[in-house]
């Protein structure tokens, strides 16, 4: 088989015709990377004359062949490693086109380059000791062979220069696909490989999400190690009446207003989530992030990173069809605007229109998100990014816990049962954000970028007729019903000027990165009550009339301004040993009304924020770090009886992991040990009487744990991505209410696990069937209730597909194979509750051109 590669440099795929330019480098990589595996395979007998392309740009008029291969030097960072992989890497670094039997590369191993050169020289060294030889045609194109004369090139060792291989304007290359990502942003600010990175981070890519078939941040997440949506909805449950998405990460529970992100903005999801058609991969930092981002919890935070315009056309669109009336469509399309493709647009639609498996429950999605990318200048990009989501539904409202002995569980009741009565009319929801990114290059190795967000959320909520009880509800006991009526809007600014830089500093390479923040955030709410009456949970909710709440009354209005300065540094003093050191300084200013009690607050809290981590290579597939780094939050919804601000929450981690890859850097897997600290987490005053919702400062809380994740493809057809972890997390203090208990959504142990087979060889090609697994041990459900403890679940899925149709892939879930009966979601004991979906269905239907 002859390989041919090659790719532009502005790191995007170049194709013959316009389905080749479709094909994302998932098939072009396994491929390369499965070479001994198909020696003995049929089809690649029979395809011995077929060619594996990705075309890079030709060189520019008037250079000859030793001009471009010599002209400029520019930094590599390829490691030791399989030489198909390495000069997959070369390409995408210098544009060049590489032609060669694939045959001469296997089993070979190429010894990298590390340093500044010339494209030739660089390849010269990927080279060297291989036995092969290369010769350069029409500027860009290179022909290796085995070097019949016998001489082997050797090279004396180079210095590294640089952390990471960055794209133009400082993008991340572009990632070969599947399950395994190489590189991370969230992390540093810059793209840098995850392996370098000394901090556990968890990705979910684009073919993860789509090969399970996932509908919501939650479902995203299982994946992932030490990180679970333990609040809200699930799949086919409908929309929840509060949002209420909340998540935890190493034990520590997320802010759901601050802690899931977009592109690194604060972007709330505590009321409405932004649809995962918008994002192209779902990255969770784990441990404290404070020294880049500000305010964050001492588990981490999510980053949800938008799809971005490529410079290649690209259409796709998909349409599903599920269990209760689950229909959903959904349209990609990307590419150039013009010939010279400096202008670059995206746009992505979504609909969706599904009932609920509990009786009465509705939505209906309506989702636009354009982007627009330009190349003002040579050194300067401008993108520009949109949203409009517009949801209408007939909300889930949930259900109370059930205490039995010292567990909750849920009312024996019908999981299609709607614990209140349904509305009639529909509620609506609407998030509208826009952002704009100045990339700004300075000479060869600096960027500056200026980033700009505005993000409003409007979200009324109407509930003729809900469950909730303000005490423990025993089996057979009696819950109140409530109509409510509430106005909730946020209106977030952000903005950030952050400097980029790589130098040497007695010939230590050695990257910086400095910049300031601001943001603005306003969250207003009022609301109104009324008490319906009381029935059994196990009685007939109908039988209680409804009432209106009447017109909503101001409750509170809350205003945060942050400033915060930072710099980060990053140097490799030695080959295979990197160091990171940074610190922010923060300033929050919060006022703070709450007009029902007619008291005004005003709070000021600042704070210095640290983190350190060194990672060192033992081999090119092992890596160890460490890392200690502070967290800092403030509280601004917070108050306690007096209608004072609580204090921040602070945090700090001590964290030591392996990073390795196998299968010829095919497989990842990665192994975390920690110990997290977390101090004055607001909790409920033991004091607050029915109706109260007054907050105090708990007490110190620890949490241990191990972790592994395992993602990538390790053998060509099978694909697997596992996260596990063992928690010891709990309150130390013995005079906190909480002294003993598990945080919210907290258990002692976790697992989520996908693998599936696509079948190699003819006649069923393209066929493929896999399996899913989620698995939880009893969750804490605190800070709501001290002790007691939700009973955790098993759910287990099948899947089938076909992708034997070029552009076309067919997808089948069969969700809750067993259809046991569990709590999905809950955040408190006494309303909320979610059960997870009984056994259902999910065809989709992919089709790319």
């Amino acid at each position: 088989m002859t390989a041919i590669i090659g790719e532009d440099r502005g790191g995007r795929i170049r194709g013959q015709g316009f389905k080749t330019r479709l094909m994302a480098t998932t098939a072009w990589m396994s491929m390369l990377a499965a070479a001994p595996a198909m020696a003995g395979d049929p089809d690649g007998a029979q395809g011995a004359q077929e060619r594996m392309r990705m075309p890079g740009t030709p060189a520019r008029d008037g250079l000859n062949v030793r001009q471009t291969a010599q002209a400029g030097t520019q930094t590599f960072d390829i490691a030791a490693q399989p030489l198909a992989r390495a000069l997959i890497r070369f390409s995408r670094e210098t544009g060049f086109e590489l032609f060669f039997d694939d045959a001469i590369a296997r089993g070979v191993r190429s010894p990298g380059a590390r340093g500044t050169f010339t494209p030739e020289d660089a390849l010269r060294r990927l080279l060297a000791g291989t036995g092969l030889t290369y010769r350069i045609a029409n500027g860009n194109t290179v022909t290796l062979a085995k070097d019949e004369d016998g001489d082997v090139l050797t090279l004396n060792p180079v210095t590294v220069e640089g952390a990471a291989e960055r794209g133009r304007f400082g993008n991340a290359p572009p990632e070969p696909g599947g399950f395994k990502a190489e590189y991370q942003s969230s992390a540093t600010k810059s793209a840098q490989s995850i392996r370098e990175t000394p901090q556990s981070i968890g990705v979910v890519t684009r073919d993860s999400l789509e090969a399970r078939q996932v509908q919501d941040l939650g479902q995203a997440l299982e994946t992932v190690a030490g990180v679970n949506q333990f609040s809200g909805t699930g799949p086919f449950a409908g929309m929840s009446a509060w949002g209420f998405d909340e998540a935890q990460v190493r034990g520590v529970d997320l802010d759901g207003f601050y802690d899931n992100r977009e592109d690194g903005f604060i972007t709330p999801t505590f009321w409405s989530s932004g649809d995962l058609a918008i994002y192209d991969r779902i990255e969770t930092l784990k441990g404290p992030s404070s020294v880049l981002y500000g305010r964050s919890a001492a588990g981490g935070f999510i980053n949800r990173v938008r799809k971005k315009p490529l410079a290649e056309p690209k259409l796709e669109g998909a349409a599903s069809i599920g269990s209760y009336d689950h229909y959903r469509g959904e349209l990609d399309a990307t590419g150039p605007m013009f010939e010279s493709k400096r202008a670059r647009g995206r746009v992505v639609a979504v609909y969706q229109d599904e009932g609920s498996f509990v009786d009465g429950v509705k939505s209906r999605r309506k989702v636009f998100a354009p982007g627009f990318e330009v190349d003002v200048t040579e050194t300067t990009r401008v993108l520009l990014m949109g949203l409009y989501q517009q949801d209408n539904f007939v909300s889930n409202n949930g259900f109370p816990l059930v205490l039995d002995g010292n567990t909750y569980r849920a009312p024996l009741r019908d999981r299609s049962t709607f614990f209140g009565i349904p509305n009639d009319d529909w509620n609506e929801w609407t998030t509208l954000s826009g952002t704009i990114q100045v990339d700004q290059k300075i000479g060869d190795d600096w960027l500056a970028t200026l980033r700009l967000n505005h993000l409003n959320q409007n979200s009324p909520i109407r509930l003729d007729s809900y469950a909730y009880s303000y005490a423990t509800v025993t089996p057979g006991g009696n819950v109140g019903l409530y109509s409510s009526a509430f106005d909730l809007e946020q209106d977030l600014w952000s903005g950030e000027l952050r400097l980029n830089g790589s130098f040497e500093v007695e010939n230590v390479p050695t990257q910086l990165t400095v910049g300031m923040e601001r943001s603005w955030t306003k969250s207003t709410r009022s609301s109104s009550y009324a008490y319906l009456g009381s029935v059994s949970i196990y009685g007939d909710f109908s039988s209680v009339p409804t009432v209106d709440p009447g017109p909503t009354a101001p409750n509170y209005s809350t205003r945060s301004r942050e400033s915060g300065y930072y710099a980060q540094v990053q140097v490799r003093p030695v080959d295979r040993l990197t160091l990171l050191a940074g610190g922010r300084f923060d300033r929050v200013k919060t006022e703070d009304e709450r007009f029902m009690l007619g008291t005004s607050s005003r709070k000021t809290d600042e704070a210095f924020t640290g983190r350190v981590g060194v990672t060192y290579a033992f081999t090119d597939q092992i890596s160890a770090y460490a890392l200690y780094a502070q967290s800092f939050t403030p509280n601004p919804f917070n108050t306690d009886r007096s209608g004072g601000i609580l204090d921040p929450t602070t945090g700090e981690i001590y964290e030591t992991g392996l990073k390795t890859e196998w299968f010829d850097g095919k497989l990842g897997a990665n192994l975390a040990i920690y110990r997290i600290y977390r101090d004055k987490a607001p909790i409920p005053d033991p004091a607050n009487t029915v109706g109260e919702s007054f907050s105090v400062s708990g007490g110190l809380q620890r949490s241990d744990g191990m972790e592994l994740e395992i993602n990538g493809e390790p053998v060509r057809g099978w694909k697997i991505s596992f996260g596990g972890i063992l928690l010891n997390s709990d309150f130390l203090e013995e005079d906190d209410p909480f002294f003993g208990s598990k945080p919210a959504g907290t258990a002692d142990w976790q697992v989520g696990l996908f693998t599936s087979y696509e079948l190699q060889t003819p006649p069923l090609k393209g066929l493929g069937f896999g399996a899913g697994l989620f698995a939880i041990g009893n969750r804490g459900v605190s800070s709501f209730a001290a002790g007691a403890e939700l009973e955790g679940y098993e759910r287990a899925d099948l899947y089938a597909f076909y992708n034997g149709i070029e552009g076309l892939k067919l997808s089948f879930q069969l969700r809750n194979v067993f259809d046991a009966t569990y709590v999905e979601g809950a955040d408190r004991t006494g309303a909320y509750a979610q059960f997870g979906a009984p056994r259902s269905v999910l065809l989709t239907a992919r089709l790319r051109f």
